[in-house]
């Protein structure tokens, strides 16, 4: 049959009329099944009547004579009907009592009570049952006469007496299911040969092709609707396998052209922004260099200005003291101007030294041993102003290129801030570290001082500048001056009580090779 319908070329309107007439003869096939189910089901409800009313006339009869009082003539109608009606498989009588129903009289011996194993209900009901490999109709009818109330339990075969019509009705159903069944497979073979396998194997394809298999071709097995259906889908493939490796060629030469632009960008910012910082550390430089000089011109002037006048007046005072070397007041008062004299005269002198530094002449020094004399300088005035030493010195420390009076100048200098911060006494702490993965040095100075505000933290460096009641705010900017022509930086840290200052430097054998030195400069200046 598929060779004649191979050979017919069905499209697939026809095939799908085909399945339509098959449909139908399977629903004619049914309908003819339903038509004998439902004669089945009258004579079924007949017999159900019939059982019915031979309950209710039974029950009448007991009303009637009430054998509620004879339970032997009970026995004997019920025996009656039981011999009549084979289909009466039990009957049982029970009486109404103030708690539970009692069974006067039954027609089977050795069976249980209808009552408690199948329906406890005493209202006139039907219940369908299975009992012994049967279905059964167990009906329920009240009894009443005025003495005595209660009801009939009878338990009725629902097939009994119907052999031949059960022996056709199963020969026809033999002969319709095996109608079905052949309708079933062949519409089966039908489905399978004209639909199953090349959709399947179209929808087979498009899974390859949602996998990211392009080269997933559907086969074409007919020249139907469903064969178009399989080359256009061949043909769209075709098609997206083409765009495809056009987007793939386009998307590699945009890659490329946006990796060789981000290699530009990159480079051109980094140029930029390496001028930038060059720009604004040559400004600073500039800006430190044009204070540090005005200050020196302005203080050389003031010592030139003053210097005449000042040993004028040390030269008339010493005449005066020879003159008058008998009186005592005047005397020391001249010792009292002449110390005022040499006060002012100092003052210009370390202004001048502040402002003029001589060059730093950098050898190999030991900064533990810096530290180290620093302590035995001041150890004498922090025990006078109550205040603790503490020190923590990196015994593996290398040693740096550097000038000692410089950095001893550096060292005192915020070793002096912080005395000043201690008036009531406290802690003074050196620390010496080395940093390997910078090869770098450094050291802390740290006090539990009164601590330095955040708004003064950022004018620190600053020449002029100062927050003490008195001083020339010349001390920390000279102090970074020199460390930056160190290589290095000096900087203000954070701490929980008091003030910090860090001071890096690099070490000797890496001064003019390590990245980590050349990142110090930038942040010195």
């Amino acid at each position: 049959m598929a060779l004649v319908v191979r050979r017919l070329r069905l499209n697939l309107q026809q095939k799908i009329l085909l399945l339509v007439a098959g449909s139908m003869s399977l629903i004619l096939i049914a309908s003819s099944y339903l038509h004998s189910g439902r004669i089945r089901s009258l004579i079924e409800k007949d017999h159900y009547d019939d059982a019915v009313n031979q309950s209710n006339t039974l029950g009448n009869r007991i009303a009637q004579y009430d054998y509620f009082s004879d339970l032997e003539d009970l026995q004997q109608e019920m025996q009656v009907v039981v011999s009549s009606r084979p289909d009466f498989r039990q009957i049982d009588v029970y009486e109404n009592q103030p708690t539970v129903p009692r069974l006067i009289a039954t027609t089977a011996t050795g069976t249980s009570d209808l009552l408690t194993a199948w329906d406890a209900s005493t209202d006139a009901t039907s219940t369908q049952i299975h009992h012994n490999n049967g279905d059964y109709w167990l009906i329920t009818t009240p009894i009443s006469n005025g003495q005595h109330s209660g009801f009939i339990k009878a338990l009725v075969l629902k097939g009994h007496n119907r052999g031949l019509v059960s022996s056709l009705h199963r020969e026809y159903n033999l002969i319709l299911i095996g109608a079905v069944i052949a309708s079933v497979l062949l519409l089966y073979l039908l489905f399978v040969y004209f639909f199953r396998k090349p959709v399947k194997d179209i929808v087979q394809t498009m899974v390859h092709a949602r996998k990211g298999d392009l080269s997933a071709r559907a086969h074409v097995h007919r020249d139907d609707e469903l064969g178009e259906i399989a080359g256009g889908f061949n043909q769209m493939m075709d098609d997206i396998a083409s765009r495809s490796r056009e987007r793939e060629e386009l998307m590699r030469q945009i890659a490329s052209l946006n990796n060789e632009l981000v290699k530009k960008v990159h480079l051109a910012t980094s140029e930029l922004r390496a001028a930038n910082g060059n720009l604004i550390r040559t400004q600073q430089r500039l800006s430190h260099a044009e204070r540090l000089a005005a200050i020196g011109q302005v203080t050389a002037s003031l010592a030139h200005e003053i210097g005449t006048p000042l040993n004028a007046i040390n030269g008339h005072l010493q005449l005066l003291a020879r003159n008058h070397p008998s009186c005592g007041d005047t005397q020391r008062r001249l010792k009292i101007i002449d110390a005022q004299l040499g006060s002012i005269v100092q003052t210009v002198k370390s202004l001048l030294e502040r402002t003029h530094r001589r060059p730093i002449h950098p050898q190999p020094t030991d900064i533990n041993l810096i530290v180290e004399e620093l302590l035995l300088l001041v150890a004498p005035i922090f025990e006078s102003h109550n205040i603790r030493i503490a020190q923590q010195l990196d015994e593996g420390l290398p040693w740096v290129l550097a000038d000692r009076e410089s950095l001893h100048q550096v060292f005192l200098n915020l070793v002096n801030n912080s005395l000043e911060a201690m008036p009531e006494g406290g802690e003074m702490k050196f620390v010496t570290n080395y940093v390997a993965e910078a090869n770098l040095i450094e050291v802390r100075f740290i006090d539990s001082g009164t601590g330095i505000s955040d708004d003064a933290r950022s004018h620190l460096f600053e020449p002029m500048w100062t927050t003490k009641k008195s001083g020339s705010g010349l001390g920390l900017a000279i102090a970074r001056e020199i460390v930056v022509e160190h290589g290095g930086k000096i900087e203000c840290i954070e701490v929980e009580r008091g003030a910090a200052f860090r001071v890096v430097l690099p070490v000797m054998d890496a001064r003019s090779a390590s990245p980590e030195f050349a990142e110090v400069r930038v942040d010195a200046a």
